[in-house]
């Protein structure tokens, strides 16, 4: 070898020393060279490879573009590009890209939160294990909303496929608990009782806007509110507290009825830990 070719050659890394100064396996300059994405200046025929200090600079270009979320092939492709407009187009494509996963990022993170304040009234609940029963203002909001039909079965209507169904054909998703909404006390009552089937909105909160004639307008103000704790087939007596408070103290009971579920087959299968509201919509006689 000249020693022109020897002082060249000096100027070189070998794989395992690019390696190391970059920070990257051997295996992925490997990998990069397959790509066509970072090439050895020279590979001799012994099969080694060679880098220059100018071609490892391009690994921490490599390592920022990969941190924005461009693909291998993206930045490949952006290399190579003979004017800036391709390299707009890719930038503008991420950061569309990036939106979407921020949005889809804060709506887990709202059900997220949703759930656990869920558990966290349950435990109280439980703990304390109410009776009593309060009159509380809830303010009119809008829910997702499916007509259904009430079987006897409660998991069914709690996880419903239908209404699972419903939410990704209307493009949503929701958070919070599942309400059951009767349009009188009276089949609320059997249903918790008896079994008895009835009409029923299943109901719940969308977390994108969503359009009117998917929703139901629950309406604000004073509700005769109670907890029921354990299996939802004996929610019966639970009523009849509600009922006889409302008779005792003078509140007239508007005829109907939400059940709003804490805990259930959602969170537990433990008939022990399911925990839901009653809510009766009221107003003094």
């Amino acid at each position: 070898m000249s020693s022109r070719g020897r002082q060249e050659r000096c100027d070189l890394y070998q794989i395992g020393e690019a390696s190391r100064i970059g920070g990257i396996s051997q295996r992925t300059l490997r990998y990069y060279d397959e790509l066509g994405l970072m090439e050895p200046d020279v590979v001799a025929d012994n099969g080694y490879r060679y880098y220059s200090r100018q071609t490892m600079l391009k690994i921490p270009v490599i390592h920022y573009l990969k941190m924005m979320g461009f693909s291998l092939d993206e930045i490949a492709s952006m290399q190579r590009h003979s004017d800036l407009f391709e390299a707009k187009e890719l930038f503008a494509k991420r950061l569309t890209a990036c939106d979407e996963e921020a949005r889809l990022l804060a709506e887990r993170r709202e059900a997220i939160l949703d759930w656990a304040d869920l558990v966290d009234e349950a435990n109280v609940v439980l703990r304390v294990r109410p009776t009593a029963v309060s009159v509380r203002y809830l303010a009119p909001r809008d829910l997702l909303c499916l007509c259904s039909r009430f079987t006897g079965s409660f998991a069914e209507s709690i996880v419903s496929l239908d209404f699972a169904s419903y939410v990704s054909s209307v493009d949503n998703a929701i958070t919070g608990p599942v309400i059951l909404g009767f349009d009188s006390v009276e089949d609320a009552v059997r249903a918790a009782s008896q079994g008895r089937e009835c009409d029923v909105r299943l109901l719940q909160k969308a977390v994108r806007p969503f359009a009117k004639e998917n929703s139901w307008a629950m309406p604000g103000g004073m509700y005769l509110s109670t907890y029921h704790i354990g299996a939802f087939e004996e929610m019966g007596s639970a009523y009849q507290r509600l009922l006889t408070f409302a008779r005792d103290n003078g509140y007239k009971v508007i005829d109907m009825a939400l059940e709003r579920f804490v805990t259930d087959f959602w969170t537990t299968n433990n008939p022990e830990l399911f925990v839901a509201e009653i809510l009766l919509p009221t107003e003094t006689e």
